[in-house]
Formats: structure tokens, sequence, C-alpha cells
């Protein structure tokens, strides 16, 4: 089906809403979305202009669509959709899927867990990206840990220094608890400005943990930080998803698509 299709029929509701069930779909990355969260409260309520940096992709996609992207939604693994999630994941190319593509789990963590539990005999590892608005308790963490899942803690150097204490915490967590745990870090090429320096020194703060996944930001050229000289970015042709601006803060950083990237969200550390 075209996205077009898959948004407007199995996505959204008569008032703009993301529906309340889940679906799996592989995106243009090839990432097989298994989002149990759509949408991003807390995310827009800190940067009600754009999202996350002011460059949400998620929002971006929500837009265009007529999305409602200000309101987290649950969705749930109803009976009557398992079987077909169910075999969708199972059969899916990749070790692994993701939960956390165009909303935050940890608006929901109690159904993040029930809908991995609810997958696990696929055999494959859920990757869980989230940025922790809400915090894992310890129930969460030995649930999770049972079910194997691999965590990309979202981070960036354009995080406050509060934000990164509190990130970083809870990667210690996860990791203390018996899973991988990846930094993974939203990076920039950072002009030489006030702003830029202080930020450049938090990124390879950020960039000198292990595990780290290096994920390149996207903007617009029109972007108050790229006009201002803040953030520096660069045309890439080759870049799927996302834009084809990006701001590289070394230009050997991969941007094709999932299934030949090195990282594999941490999961290769696993397998």
């Amino acid at each position: 089906m075209s996205e077009d299709e898959y948004f407007s029929f199995y996505e959204k509701n008569e008032q703009g809403l993301y529906k309340p069930r889940i679906t799996a779909c592989e995106n243009r990355k090839g990432v097989l979305d298994v989002d149990t969260v759509k949408g991003c409260t807390c995310g827009m309520k800190k940067y009600p202009d754009g999202g996350c940096y002011g460059e949400c992709y998620a929002y971006k996609i929500a837009r265009k669509y007529a999305f409602n992207f200000k309101k987290s939604i649950s969705r749930k693994l109803y009976k009557k959709d398992l079987s077909d999630v169910f075999f969708a994941v199972k059969n899916y190319s990749a070790s692994w899927y993701r939960i956390g593509t165009t909303g935050d789990p940890s608006h929901d963590w109690d159904n993040t867990l029930s809908v991995c539990n609810a997958l696990k005999e696929t055999g494959k590892i859920p990757v869980i990206i989230t940025k922790h608005w809400y915090q894992l308790s310890d129930k969460h963490l030995n649930g999770f840990k049972a079910i194997g899942v691999v965590f990309n803690t979202s981070t960036s150097g354009m995080d406050t220094d509060q934000e990164i204490e509190y990130r970083l915490e809870q990667i210690d967590r996860i990791e203390d608890a018996g899973m991988v745990s990846v930094c993974r870090v939203v990076t920039c090429e950072y002009g030489n400005t006030e702003w830029g320096i202080s930020c450049n020194k938090k990124q390879e703060m950020l960039l000198s943990l292990f595990p780290v996944i290096d994920n390149p930001f996207r903007a617009t050229n029109n972007n108050q930080r790229v006009l201002s000289g803040d953030i520096i970015i660069t045309k890439r042709e080759d870049a799927v998803g996302g834009g084809k601006y990006v701001s590289l803060h070394k230009p050997d950083i991969y941007l094709g698509k999932c299934k030949d990237c090195p990282d594999q969200c941490g999961v290769k550390r696993v397998d």
C-alpha cells in the first residue's frame, strides 16, 4: 500500500488522532515500526515549535497528514490484530523491530511491556528508542530484561545539562539491569558561536560513551540555528529519510537504509 493509504486509513481517526491499535509497518528506511505510542505530548510541550530541536521528523509527517501529534495515544495489541502483527514481526527480514519511531514509548511503559511480551515468541529483539519523559520503574526494567530488550536513549549536545544528567542516569540504570543500553546521540556540526561551542563540548562527552550511536541531525535550511551559524548543514542527496540537509560533524556518518547500517540500533551487541 502507499504511504498515503497507510496513514489515512490505518492510522488516523476522524478527530485527527492516531488510532489506539497496534500496526506493524516498514518505513522508507526499512525499519519495522511497531510503535506502542504514537504522538508525543511531552516532546511537543517542551518544543512546541516543530517538536524536538525544532525539527522532529515524526511531527513533520504528522502535520503532512493532518494528525494531532501533540497528544500521545497508547496503541493496544488487540486479539483481532495479534496474528497480523505477530507474523509481520516474525517474517521481517531483520532480527529486530523498533518501538519509538513516531512517538515515545515512555508515555505508556505498561503497554510497551505488554506488547513486547506478546511478541516475544517471534524471536525478534525489540529495540526501544526513548527520551525517558517518564522514568522506567524497577518492575519495568525487570520485565524488559526477561525479554531481552535493547534500549536506545536519545541524547544530544543540544540538551540542557539537567536533561543530559537525567538521561545518562537512565542509561546506567538499564545497563545495571543487565540489558544493552545505547547512548543514541543526535549530532551536529556546530558553528564557532557561544551556543555552538557549548553544545559541541557536551556532544564530545556523549560520543565518548560506549556503546554509542551517531545519529546526524536533519535540519531545514531556514532553521534559526542554521541561519544564526550555530549549526552548519550540508546537502546530501544520498541521505535516506528526514530530508536532504544534514548536519555532519564528520563526513563519513552513515546516511543510508537500515539494513546496511553498521550499528543496527545496538542489536549487533546481542546477535
